[in-house]
């Protein structure tokens, strides 16, 4: 992605959370009015932030999001510039739908294991695949997001993080975090897209009794039944618990059960407007939406609230033709009231 964040931004929307705590939010350039994403992470936090960008900044795939830049703002934080995805979040697209039919996740897993081929043969690993780290592009493919706990493959060293019921058995044993460990969690990222909800299913609010089943049992996210012959050949290729017997995410790309993506269903695209347009009036549904950060000004979050609940009523346009719902302001004048008035001059 081409483009370069200018001295003068707006901020537009809040997206959402990193896993760090860090706020993650829409904006757009006052100039170009290049749409792009901002994450944006307290001084305390700014140097892992910092981090992810000297670890992004040197990727370059369709598959992965690209990192634009980054500084420092004014009171101490650190904001990273992202390629913004108008798709939103895979997870998002999974847990509207309910679960996604075979055709749809085979798609976004294609996608998903060419990013990780990449990422692997750059010599890093992701840390931490699911369905909230994977993001839908403009053109409907999917990209892997959110590099926060990432590392090189090669660096030795204690294990970043990720997120349980993803995390490969080896990691939740405290021993390794390999490009392996990214395979099987792209295997528990089919099996959320296939159910609509994260595996290892009676384990929600326990991570240490799901950490204990995934590092220490021979247990494995369940399949479920109504699967292809092959998408179920594919996870078992994921789902090894021996890190050694995997597949690579490069021999999963030849997989039958990816490789007939390629003639399949040509993604849909995300209906999205590239450039943010300037608001002409307060009555402009962009005015309500927009924040400027041009001068990284405080805001009063009580204000915020108070604009939005106004704001929120003008989204349906009133039935001017009923007569309900009217208050009279005025009561026409009384003849008492004609005979005193004065007449204006002229």
């Amino acid at each position: 992605m081409a483009m370069a964040v200018g001295k003068q931004w707006t901020r537009l929307r809040t997206l959402g959370r990193g896993g760090s705590g860090a706020e993650v939010f829409l904006a757009a350039d006052d100039v170009s009015g290049q749409l792009f994403a901002v994450k944006s992470a307290t001084a305390a936090c700014a140097s892992a932030l910092k981090r992810e960008e000297g670890l992004m900044s040197c990727l370059r795939s369709p598959r992965v999001v690209s990192c634009i830049g980054g500084r420092d703002a004014r009171d101490g934080s650190y904001q990273l510039f992202l390629e913004f995805a108008p798709g939103g979040s895979l997870a998002d697209r999974v847990a509207s739908n309910g679960g996604l039919d075979e055709c749809a996740v085979r798609g976004y897993a294609a996608d998903v294991a060419a990013g990780l081929a990449y990422v692997h043969g750059a010599g890093m690993v992701h840390g931490d695949v699911k369905g909230r780290n994977v993001v839908i592009g403009a053109d409907g493919r999917a990209k892997l997001a959110d590099f926060g706990c990432s590392k090189k493959a090669a660096a030795d060293g204690p294990i970043i993080g990720g997120t349980p019921a993803f995390m490969a058995p080896e990691v939740a044993r405290g021993e390794e975090q390999g490009p392996a460990a990214d395979v099987w969690a792209l295997g528990c990222t089919v099996v959320e897209m296939a159910t609509g909800r994260a595996p290892w299913t009676g384990m929600d609010g326990n991570a240490l009794a799901a950490l204990h089943r995934i590092g220490y049992t021979e247990a494995v996210p369940e399949v479920p039944e109504w699967m292809s012959a092959e998408a179920k050949d594919f996870l078992r290729g994921c789902l090894i618990r021996q890190a050694s017997g995997r597949c690579t995410a490069e021999q999963l790309l030849k997989h039958p059960f990816l490789a007939a993506a390629v003639d399949g269903a040509k993604p849909q695209a995300v209906e999205s407007k590239s450039k943010w347009v300037s608001p002409k009036s307060t009555l402009d549904a962009a005015f309500w939406g927009s924040e400027s950060d041009t001068e990284e000004a405080e805001h009063d979050s009580t204000a915020e609230r108070r604009i939005g609940a106004l704001a929120c009523p003008a989204s349906a346009l009133p039935d001017w033709d009923s007569d309900e719902g009217w208050i009279d302001v005025l009561s026409a004048p009384t003849e008492a009231a004609d005979a005193d008035a004065v007449p204006a001059k002229e």
